[in-house]
């Protein structure tokens, strides 16, 4: 059965404002399992930028979730700033820690992005200004709840700019696995050697650009672990970074993208934004790792 695609504008900008979650109940794996709660982290009211509580609580009592947790700063009118969930299973003693990507009505949030100055970060290493800013905004009240959990098992995730804070957050605090999607480099080599050994799971969309920034040339990296490569046919395949194939597939990508999509009233211009797009990754992964 052939995976879906989405090149919309509205899955890319608007991520849960048509998403149906979880369609056939809660996932198995971790990676299932996290990649549609840090899509639904994307979920607000219409008025504000802030959590719509009341859908995200339905949508997880659904999955067995047993309490949620909101993490919110007001930085801009409205709700604008930085967005964070802590759901846990009671019976199972998970607990899955999710933080919300860029909103591009949010002027906090494209502050963030675009502040690509390092700064020492207090684990080690220099990070990229904007995304420390987004976490500490809300780590004090994060971590303050991360201390009540106990013995349950933690994860973290994200997508795009959630993506970057839980990597941040994993050198403050080590959950047992790391789950992102669409994330940017987020600190030096400094940093990076400060989560050497973390169970990392990094998901990478075929020609998604934000998986591309910062440059390497301003001395950014990914931090290691296991990379998983989302090729133009949806298929998911742990590769190497520099593995010959990636470069071939993107061109490939590109050209159909042109072709099927870019010229389609609604639909984004480019493949390396509209793969950005968090159903573009909820769909391949669930398929892969239901």
């Amino acid at each position: 059965m052939a995976i879906p695609y989405s090149a919309e504008k509205d899955d890319l900008y608007y991520p849960a404002r048509h998403a149906v979650f979880f369609p056939n109940g809660r996932p198995q794996s971790g990676a299932a399992l996290c990649v549609e709660l840090a899509r639904l982290a994307y979920c607000q009211l219409e008025t504000s930028f802030a959590f719509d509580q009341n859908r995200i609580r339905k949508t997880l009592g659904r999955i067995q979730f047993t309490d949620c947790k909101f993490f919110e700063t007001a930085s801009q009118p409205g709700g604008g700033g930085s967005h964070a969930f802590l759901v846990l299973d009671g019976k199972n003693k998970l607990a899955i820690l999710s933080f919300r990507g860029t909103d591009k009505d949010d002027p906090s949030d494209l502050s963030d992005d675009f502040n690509a100055l390092p700064q020492p970060w207090p684990a080690g290493g220099n990070v990229h200004s904007g995304f420390a800013r987004a976490l500490l905004d809300v780590w004090q009240a994060v971590d303050a709840a991360l201390q009540l959990i106990g013995d349950y098992e933690l994860l973290f995730t994200g997508h795009s700019l959630g993506a970057a804070m839980a990597t941040l957050a994993s050198s403050l605090r080590t959950p047992k696995s790391l789950y992102t999607f669409g994330s940017p480099r987020a600190g030096d080599a400094g940093f990076v050697i400060l989560l050497k050994g973390l169970d990392n799971h990094r998901y990478v969309d075929c020609c998604d650009l934000v998986a591309r920034l910062p440059p390497e040339a301003m001395h950014y990296a990914h931090i290691p672990g296991n990379i998983y490569y989302v090729d133009r046919n949806r298929n998911v395949q742990q590769l190497k970074p520099d593995d010959p194939s990636i470069g071939e597939d993107q061109v490939k990508a590109e050209e159909e993208y042109l072709e099927d999509y870019a010229w389609r009233i609604g639909d984004v211009p480019l493949r390396a934004l509209a793969d950005h797009a968090p159903v573009n990754y909820v769909w391949p992964v669930t398929a892969a790792t239901p």
